[in-house]
């Protein structure tokens, strides 16, 4: 059978479109509970606490080393057992297809960022931290002020990898009926027969989604930099030598 790239601009490349927004959504929700989760989980394994590390170990083992699809498999048929029945009865409102998408995508990428930030925050000097403890800072504002403004910028370039691997994991969410780029594809290669035009659009698709994400991230290391190097020249030129002694 010969390709014909024309009939997408019918129903096909209209079924291809309602998947790429769907792909951009489940991509989006998932991006910010996963950092979220990363966030707080690396941080709170980089300070050691001894209540807390061992959950936060189990957690990060345990999604790091399982497949992705597998997560996605328990979260769809668990959900109702696992969940407080509020967030459940939340999710199959809102469509509960993709919201159990996003909890299984966001747990699993989130153990992932998790090790990223916690990486990050050890490129920091751990008595950095502690200075600012002792000098009466409180311990989200000696993150906030200290120990995150430096650890950023090596966060920013294994962040933007995971979340590439994020997006394209997204084509998973198809085993549970979430209506994204690849279920598309099924759909137009079982009932039109043109699973090689759709295929081919929707890989291009995916490399534009990854691309811009690469980009985004390559803006913002590029905006830190500069705006990190601005503040130290500004805080060398505010310091004046005077009798051999640095002041303010």
């Amino acid at each position: 059978m010969n390709t014909d790239f024309s009939i997408l601009w019918g129903d096909p490349g209209t079924l291809i479109l309602s998947g790429l927004v769907v792909t951009v959504k489940l991509a989006l929700c998932a991006f910010a509970l996963a950092i979220i989760i990363g966030v707080v989980m690396g941080t709170l394994r980089w300070i050691g606490w001894r209540a807390v590390e061992p959950f936060c170990w189990v957690y990060i083992e345990f999604c790091r080393n399982t497949p992705p699809v597998v997560q996605l498999l328990f979260w769809y048929f668990s959900a109702s057992f696992v969940l407080p029945m509020p967030v459940f009865m939340f999710l199959r409102d809102f469509g509960y297809e993709f919201g159990a998408a996003v909890i299984a995508l966001a747990f699993y990428h989130g153990a992932f960022y998790a090790e990223v930030v916690r990486a990050g925050l050890n490129a920091v000097p751990k008595g950095q931290f502690e200075a600012a403890r002792a000098l009466g800072l409180g311990f989200l504002q000696s993150l906030r002020r200290v120990a995150f403004p430096q650890a950023i910028r090596v966060l920013v370039p294994p962040l933007v990898n995971e979340t590439t691997a994020l997006i394209k994991n997204t084509s998973l969410a198809m085993a549970i009926g979430v209506a994204e780029m690849t279920f598309q594809y099924r759909a137009i290669d079982n009932f039109m027969f043109r699973g090689i035009e759709a295929l081919t659009v929707i890989t291009v698709l995916y490399v534009i989604l990854c691309l811009i994400a690469a980009w985004l991230g390559r803006l913002m290391n590029g905006y830190l930099s500069k705006h990190l190097h601005a503040r130290n020249a500004t805080a060398i030129a505010d310091r004046q030598i005077v009798g051999g002694e640095i002041i303010r």
